[in-house]
């Protein structure tokens, strides 16, 4: 449902600073503000391999904990069950009928005597005085015959590479405090945009489509008071496509977007008192090509070049050249991905 996919996509970014410089560079405070949330919209095909992750990853989770709960109620609990053949064959049929829930009866004496002949060949003799071992143990012998880890990692590969269309949104806020004082704040700009994108199937899945749609808005007495040599127009509005592909560990995007600002310019007053303007308009266009190398899953290598758009305070300096180096600490786990 979009209502999940807006509630479950949707992430808030906060960044404050004390070296925010204005147009005379003195350092003032900043707070930034930004909100983004995606929607995919899914064909059948998607919906039933979605539903087809969720069933499994349930089936697993239930048995799992079912089988578990025994072990633990066995090894703590019953005073009859002192050596490793004792705890096999008093939980044997507890897995059994675990299975039969989800699966055939051939399948479950199937998994059954699998978890059974696993336990024999690698569980240490079981010692009450100091059961985490074996139930440890025990738990890893479960969870390789179940496949837990391996159903979450071919779901995370599909949802990585997620084939169709799908829409992010944002919005960003800058607030600052030229004054140093909490109680005197203004909002010199606003953004929000919208990202359509279309990653291809089958033989072209490699290929991926983008389109952004971005508006911005100026507080253009905030800009003449503290950015008086600036040139700021009160609307700005982008639009563009980028076309990205990925290939092994490398992948390239190049993408084209046009600016169009707007602005209302006082430039006097008539003879009846009324302010008049003068509407000023402009159009800038701005085209990056980007290319990434993953040297390993949390290291990449980033390099970009093309023109990018005029500058607000009048520098001719357009060309986007860039180097980077990327870290990574840490990837999503079966216990923080939703």
């Amino acid at each position: 449902r979009i209502s999940d996919q807006w509630i479950r996509s949707s992430s808030f970014s906060v960044a404050s600073t004390q070296n925010f410089l204005l147009g005379d560079s003195t350092a003032t405070n900043a707070l930034a503000f930004g909100y983004r949330t995606s929607f995919f919209f899914g064909n059948k095909r998607d919906k039933d391999t979605l539903m087809n992750y969720k069933s499994n990853s349930l089936k697993i989770k239930n048995i799992n904990a079912e089988i578990t709960i025994q072990a633990y109620s066995l090894v703590y609990y019953n005073d009859t069950i002192v050596s490793k053949n004792d705890f096999l064959e008093s939980i044997k049929n507890t897995i059994l009928e675990s299975f039969k829930r989800y699966e055939n009866t051939k399948d479950s004496e199937r998994l059954t005597n699998k978890i059974i002949a696993e336990s024999m060949a690698i569980l240490p003799e079981l010692n009450k005085e100091k059961p985490d071992d074996f139930l440890m143990s025990f738990e890893n012998i479960l969870d390789s015959v179940l496949q837990g880890e391996s159903l979450f990692n071919k779901f995370e590969s599909y949802i990585r590479n997620r084939q169709g269309f799908s829409v992010d949104i944002a919005y960003a806020s800058l607030f600052n405090f030229p004054a140093n004082q909490f109680e005197s704040s203004f909002v010199p700009r606003q953004s929000v945009w919208v990202t359509p994108t279309y990653q291809f199937k089958n033989n072209l899945n490699f290929l991926k489509v983008m389109a952004v749609l971005r508006y911005e808005w100026y507080n253009l007495g905030y800009y003449n008071q503290y950015f008086p040599d600036f040139d700021i127009y009160k609307n700005n509005t982008d639009y563009g496509l980028a076309v990205s592909t990925e290939l092994d560990k490398c992948s390239l995007q190049f993408e084209l977007v046009g600016r169009s600002s707007n602005s209302e310019i006082r430039v006097g007053t008539d003879l009846d008192g009324n302010v008049l303007y003068r509407k000023e308009i402009r159009s800038d266009i701005q085209y990056i090509g980007s290319f990434n190398y993953n040297l390993t899953d949390q290291i990449v290598i980033s390099y970009s070049i093309g023109k990018g758009f005029e500058k607000v305070d009048g520098s001719k300096n357009t060309l986007v050249s860039k180097l980077s180096l990327n870290f990574g600490f840490g990837t999503p786990t079966q216990n923080n991905i939703k």
